[in-house]
């Protein structure tokens, strides 16, 4: 890929805060789960399809989205995806019944398919080849990032609001984001021309990228979506301490997700970055939640399993522009890489909660996520197999 001689730190910003604006749209329905069950009458399993709604658009039209970047351009895409959350966000605000709130989502997740590519894209085309370990850590943390703010206020909106005040919210936050949209250079973003290159799909890398995605993301999301009421019932707690406790995964996941860059930036590979983490992780996930523990020392097992999962994101969006042979090639990857992503949170929460709801017991779920990690491992694996035939 070509590169500018010098990195745009505040285009790269304002990219962010449109991930971050994505990312409360995403995780608002953790922190709203009671709420949603009593007020609503939803199951667990119904609570899993209002986070995995989200996510469809994203599996269904991941690569169809890196087409659209090509076309388009990465900063119409972007300000698109916006104006869908805004819109989205209200019409949720305001659903009546259960149907009009997963067909809310459902467009939410139109919203976030269209700037988690964009976002990475533009900035990617921002970043010297040089800082480009930097940037994509810096865009790992979208997700923690946005949680964390979604967290912190959900206590207070749900108290004031309910959960409908927690959609509103994420709505004003998109919105928030499309007012900065001017300050993103003007030469940048631009609709591609010529043929959209899809040669790069012919080859196993960009497929095996996205199968990393899928288990990274079903296991991740599976676990937000059912932490506040696992700590409810586990540690007695009420609703708002659960949910703060809950911030402590997206907390830590910031210095795993700047560790990461800096790793990256220092030299190591990118595979790296998806093994290093995984291997404790499988250690550290049934103890967390197949044991009983006193508060604190849950505390320190949330602290911890953020910080090594905060690694995983930066090796899984660096390793993606360095398997793009050519610019217009970025997109289609990028695309494949979020269907993966998206599959995997359409996939986790449903299924863990009717595991849940059926046995009573977090037993298979964690073989469940146990089994995502063992396949992450398998990918980077891969992938480091792969990069070094490339160099040979």
């Amino acid at each position: 890929m070509q590169s500018p001689a010098q990195t745009h730190w505040r285009g790269i910003v304002i990219a962010f805060l449109a991930g971050v604006a994505a990312a409360t749209a995403l995780s608002k329905a953790a922190p709203a789960a009671l709420d949603l069950r009593q007020g609503l009458g939803l199951t667990l399993a119904q609570i899993g399809w209002v986070m995995s709604a989200g996510t469809i658009a994203t599996f269904v039209l991941g690569v169809a989205s890196g087409q659209l970047s090509h076309w388009r351009g990465a900063r119409t895409l972007l300000r698109d995806g916006l104006l869908v959350l805004i819109v989205a966000g209200a019409v949720s605000a305001l659903a009546p019944a259960t149907g009009w709130l997963l067909a809310g989502r459902g467009l939410e997740g139109f919203g976030v398919v269209l700037i988690t590519v964009a976002a990475p894209t533009l900035i990617a085309s921002l970043s010297r080849r040089e800082d480009m370990g930097l940037t994509m850590g810096v865009w790992a943390l979208w997700m923690p990032v946005g949680s964390i703010l979604m967290l912190a206020l959900a206590p207070w909106l749900l108290a004031a609001f309910g959960w409908r005040g927690l959609w509103a919210v994420s709505s004003l936050a998109a919105l928030a984001v499309l007012a900065m949209l001017p300050g993103l250079p003007r030469q940048v973003g631009l609709p591609s021309g010529g043929r959209l290159d899809l040669s790069v799909l012919r080859t196993p890398a960009p497929w095996v990228l996205a199968l990393a995605f899928f288990c990274f993301s079903s296991q991740f999301f599976t676990v937000f979506t059912f932490l506040p009421t696992y700590l409810t019932h586990s540690l007695g707690i009420d609703r708002a301490s659960a949910a703060l406790a809950c911030a402590l995964v997206p907390a830590a996941i910031i210095p795993g997700n700047l560790l990461g860059g800096v790793l990256v930036h220092r030299g190591w590979q990118p595979s790296s970055l998806l093994v290093a983490p995984a291997l404790p992780l499988l250690a550290v996930l049934p103890v967390m939640l197949l044991l009983r523990h006193s508060p604190p020392v849950m505390y320190l097992l949330l602290a911890l399993y953020g910080f090594l999962l905060g690694i995983i994101p930066t090796g899984i969006f660096t390793q993606a522009p360095l398997l793009a042979p050519t610019p217009p090639a970025t997109g289609p990857i990028l695309g494949l890489a979020l269907s993966g992503q998206g599959l995997g949170i359409l996939v986790g929460p449903p299924l863990a909660g009717a595991l849940l709801e059926r046995t009573g017991s977090w037993l298979w779920p964690v073989v469940f996520l146990a089994t995502a990690l063992a396949g992450l491992v398998v990918c980077a694996s891969w992938l480091r197999r792969a990069g070094r035939r490339r160099v040979a």
